[in-house]
């Protein structure tokens, strides 16, 4: 029999239907069920591909309460499937918990990129040798910040009553992602609270693919 190329998890089963004329269905792994498409191999990544995974996975958050989108590329063999749920099985169900009945909404803007305190350090002390392009993309990923505008910060805080979960993640860009677990029944009050907000983008609901844990090798 093919792996299983999962999409998601879920703790209800969903009925089998067919998107672009692919075979999704439910496999169940004690009271987890992992959401997918039998195939000999994993997909190539591309665009297509990646919007094909996404319209999936919206479609699975839109029958079942709680839903855990897996990473691009999760193809398992039935036996790898098992061990992986049942070895992660509490961790999951926590992350079933938490998801339940809430969809997540992102926020995006521009962050303030700080002097490290390493540069500081080494301005002071007149090292200003070339580094290398490693250390460069180190010295940037230490300088990343989660830290909002303060103007931005006081109003994500009006809009703290209806998250249940956040995450942020900074890039070298000089962006961050703010992302908010949030009810359903929550959502035009939380995009209300945000109203105000200049120079920053809030896209949402989607299924909660920031909330997720690790669980794929």
């Amino acid at each position: 029999m093919a792996s299983l190329y999962v999409h998601a998890l879920a703790d209800e089963p969903t009925r089998s239907w067919r998107a672009n004329g692919r075979k999704i269905q439910s496999v169940a792994v004690g009271k987890i069920f992992a959401v997918g498409e039998r195939r000999a191999r994993a997909p190539e990544l591309s665009e297509s591909e990646l919007r094909f995974q996404h319209a999936v996975v919206v479609h699975i958050a839109g029958r079942v309460a709680a839903v855990l989108p897996a990473q691009f590329g999760a193809l398992v063999d039935d036996k790898a499937l098992d061990s992986i749920l049942r070895q992660r099985e509490s961790t999951i169900r926590e992350a079933l918990t938490l998801v339940r009945g809430r969809v997540q909404m992102t926020l995006r803007t521009v962050a303030h990129v700080r002097q490290s305190t390493e540069e500081n350090v080494g301005s002071a002390s007149g090292r200003t040798g070339p580094v290398s392009g490693k250390q460069y993309l180190e010295r940037r990923r230490g300088e990343a910040s989660t830290q909002l505008p303060a103007r931005v910060e006081k109003l994500v805080a009006r809009a703290a009553r209806c998250v249940a979960a956040e995450r942020r993640e900074a890039t070298r860009a000089g962006t961050i992602a703010v992302y908010h677990l949030v009810e359903k029944s929550d959502v035009d009050a939380y995009r209300e609270a945000l109203d105000d907000l200049r120079g920053v983008t809030v896209s949402g609901p989607w299924p909660p693919f920031a909330f997720v844990p690790e669980l794929w090798p």
